[in-house]
């Protein structure tokens, strides 16, 4: 497994893993628009020429935020999860970053597990937050 900069003609294949896996999947719009953004960084998992898990995150000042992630199921408990967590991770402590953010479907125990695992904490709770059904929890994850 190839771990690389996500590039900005990877985003074809995101929007098809998205809508693959997300009730509420960014679009091409979405995703271009964050890909251009300066503060944005992004890595994808490659395998033989196909996408297999990408992350996204932002960052302001001492705070970044995970935006994306995703891992084909295929490849889902080998660890690609969080190798891309590891280097997304790295560049926002490189940057600066003491913070970092995410939120996450209260039903996604396994994207819960793994966050966990990598060292982020539940911080709170937004009641509704996906379509005004499902609550998102907001972890974080503080530099030492």
């Amino acid at each position: 497994m190839n771990i690389r900069k996500w590039a900005f003609t990877d985003n074809k294949a995101i929007e098809k893993l998205e809508k693959a896996y997300f009730e509420d999947p960014w679009n091409m719009q979405m995703l271009s628009g964050s890909f251009l953004l300066d503060n944005f960084i992004g890595y994808v998992a490659e395998d033989g020429g196909e996408i297999k898990g990408y992350v996204g995150a932002t960052y302001c000042l001492d705070e970044g935020e995970i935006l994306l992630v995703a891992v084909k199921s295929d490849v889902r408990r080998k660890g690609v999860a969080s190798q891309l967590l590891e280097k997304v991770e790295t560049e926002l402590c490189d940057k600066g970053v003491n913070r970092i953010l995410l939120e996450v479907r209260r039903s996604n125990a396994a994207a819960i597990r793994c966050y966990e695992k990598f060292g982020f904490t539940i911080l709170t709770v937004r009641k509704g937050y996906y379509q005004g059904k499902e609550d998102a929890l907001i972890m974080e994850k503080k530099r030492d």
